[in-house]
């Protein structure tokens, strides 16, 4: 299984898209109020993968093995 990597960059601009770059600290803490898990990358800068991004929003992937009861629908 592989997961997709946000880098440094990418969470830059989703933490300010439309304003100019912001520094890590900013990022840093704009990542920790949104709830989302990091690590450093060794670069000087942050990364996550889509998982943990969708994880800080609440969703999870839908299985292809989850069966629904008939009752529940």
């Amino acid at each position: 299984m592989s997961t997709q990597v946000l880098t440094f960059e990418d969470l830059r601009k989703l933490c300010a898209p439309n304003g100019p770059s912001p520094r890590l600290s900013t990022v840093e803490r704009w990542a920790h109020s949104q709830g989302i898990r990091y690590k450093y990358d060794g670069q000087g800068g942050i990364w996550t993968t889509i998982d943990a991004l969708n994880a800080a929003l609440g969703l999870h992937a839908a299985r292809e093995d989850e069966q629904y009861l008939i009752d529940l629908i």
